[in-house]
């Protein structure tokens, strides 16, 4: 395969492997076919994004100037020095040094796994290309994401209280003429809208008038018994789309209320064939710097400030009151988690719950026990 083949296959923009003066010209050739071949696979029979590929083949790249060698012939010697200078003097955050370390298990992981590279390298050096990240020497992923600091859900009062206390703050911004009137109304149903449904704030602000659907079994609830999100993927497979139903029945009545009376006043700048369903006061889709922002305002006003919240607690409080109801499957679905074990991390059920749930099991067992003396 020459250059251009090469590039046709990764993209014109991809910067190909500098050949270093150890790495002889036909090392280079078979790495280049191997590349290819790679990003052809999670590019076009995986799907994954081609930006993400890139990133992980960059750290190939990384390891492989470090080392000064292709990455067939690499040592764990090589692997963990590497990761000594990614930790110790350039300072990488953990998540991302992690991720730095994965693109190189996956990539050996191609290699060893691909019989017809594994063969050619066995061919021209005599050896067979080995896996040198293992457990001892990567770091391991215990959670989904990693936090400095854990993200405690709101409690039912603490819910009820941003809410109730929004709602006395547009009263006053009416009753004074306030220029916050109209901007507190869109964060009610915006912020609302991220807690009834359990939305990642790019989810949210990603909305547009059309990303809901009505839901046959509950026709009261309008052209709003399903919400159409576009979540994040896993492992650089791009947006993921998933259906939320519609489980808090003021929800509708809200956005319906939203979308007649108060977005049309965030329209005076907007393009006539603008699409998305909250809007900044220029008139454009709301960026995530102004999404935070406005939080943290009524986060503040509201007399929860100072407690650490954040935006992405609300998704954990959703994830959290809704397990009272619903059972973990389907709550993992609804919120968009690929496996069980993340939504349980967003789980916080108080103690006091779970005491009550086991003496509740206890007592049922005593009482059936007791009929079956009598």
């Amino acid at each position: 395969m020459d250059q251009r083949e090469y590039l046709q296959v990764v993209g014109a923009d991809y910067q190909p492997v500098i050949v270093r003066p150890t790495l002889a010209v036909k090392d280079a050739e078979l790495l280049m076919e191997i590349e290819a071949s790679y990003v052809g696979r999670r590019v076009g029979s995986l799907r994954q994004k081609e930006s993400s590929v890139r990133g992980d083949l960059a750290q190939v790249h990384s390891l492989m100037e470090f080392s000064g060698k292709a990455p067939w012939m690499w040592a764990e010697e090589d692997f963990e020095n590497w990761c000594a200078v990614l930790g110790m003097t350039k300072k990488v955050a953990i998540p991302t040094q992690r991720k730095y370390q994965s693109a190189i298990r996956n990539f050996l992981d191609y290699i060893i796994n691909n019989v017809k590279y594994k063969n050619e390298i066995y061919r021209r050096y005599g050896y067979q290309p080995v896996q040198i990240c293992h457990s001892e020497n990567c770091i391991p992923h215990i959670y989904d994401r990693e936090l400095t600091k854990e993200r405690q859900p709101l409690s039912h009062d603490q819910i009820s209280t941003f809410f109730n206390n929004t709602d006395e703050l547009i009263e006053a911004a009416c009753k004074f003429g306030a220029k916050d009137f109209r901007p507190l109304q869109r964060d009610k149903a915006l912020f609302f809208i991220v807690y009834a449904g359990g939305l990642r704030a790019s989810e949210a602000i990603g909305l547009n008038l059309g990303s809901f659907q009505p839901n046959p079994n509950f026709p009261e609830f309008s052209d709003f018994g399903y919400i159409s999100v576009w979540g994040k993927g896993s492992k650089g497979s791009g947006p993921k789309h998933r259906m939320v139903p519609v489980t808090h029945a003021l929800l509708p009545q809200l956005l319906q209320w939203y979308i007649e009376h108060i977005r049309p006043c965030f329209l005076k700048n907007a393009d006539a064939n603008e699409q998305a369903l909250f809007l900044s006061e220029r008139g454009k889709r709301m960026s995530l710097s102004t999404f935070e922002e406005r939080f943290q305002h009524i986060i503040n006003l509201v007399g929860l400030g100072g407690l650490g919240f954040t935006p992405h607690c609300l998704r954990h409080s959703s994830v959290t009151h809704e397990s009272l109801i619903y059972s973990t499957e389907a709550v993992r679905i609804m919120h968009g988690h690929t496996f069980a074990s993340t939504t349980q991390g967003y789980n916080h059920i108080p103690d006091e719950f779970v005491r009550h749930e086991i003496n509740k099991g206890i007592s049922s067992h005593l009482d059936a026990i007791q009929q079956l003396r009598k």
